[in-house]
């Protein structure tokens, strides 16, 4: 039998245990079909090193969810204008035929220059 502190803590667990709500947790990359627009801040940039070294664009949305953007050569090229902490808008364009006969994906990248949310 628990006596005291010991009693209220067993309680307190127990109710919070009943109480409690369980969210999923999903993977959230962001994987657009042409004409998409993702917004939000940037708040980091990291390497993936695997067979190609690939750049990850985290962005805090406006529905405070982080959401990952897979790098690219043509919007690695325009996020190096960037800055971490910058609001941005990016938008997919679709594919581009390369001179070489490669298909380039294709991005618009805008930064919100006011400071009004």
């Amino acid at each position: 039998m628990l006596y005291g502190g010991d009693y209220i803590k067993e309680r307190f667990k127990k109710t919070i245990l009943k109480n409690s709500k369980w969210e999923t947790i999903q993977r959230n990359n962001w994987n657009p079909e042409i004409g998409d627009k993702i917004e939000g801040k940037l708040i980091s940039v990291t390497k993936s090193e695997g067979n190609f070294i690939i750049n990850i664009y985290v962005l805090l949305t406006s529905e405070n969810k982080k959401v990952k953007v897979f790098g690219c050569t043509h919007l690695d090229e325009l996020m190096d204008e960037v800055e971490i902490n910058d609001y941005l808008r990016i938008t997919y364009n679709g594919l581009k035929k390369t001179s070489n006969g490669y298909s380039m994906k294709i991005f618009n990248v805008e930064r919100r220059i006011n400071d009004e949310e």
